[in-house]
């Protein structure tokens, strides 16, 4: 088992910076997709901290919540 992070940011079209964490690779890579075909930069991040890195917004989309709330559309 691996403890490595799924983590995405990029820039979305309403100028925010956005993090998004994924409890697997396809979810992250299904959200990068949606993200790059949006003519968006999108980069994966080896890790993040909320308190030292910089994020107008941060999803936690492991959580049922967050997954919820956060609608890729919005932002692409």
């Amino acid at each position: 088992m691996t403890n490595e992070r799924k983590i995405i940011k990029f820039g979305a079209a309403t100028g925010f910076t956005v993090v998004l964490e994924f409890p697997n690779d396809a979810e992250m890579t299904d959200y990068r997709n949606k993200i790059e075909n949006a003519g968006l930069k999108c980069e994966i991040l080896a890790d993040f901290n909320l308190n030292f890195d910089q994020a107008d917004l941060f999803m936690d989309m492991r959580s049922t919540e967050c997954r919820e709330q956060f609608d890729i559309d919005d932002w692409v």
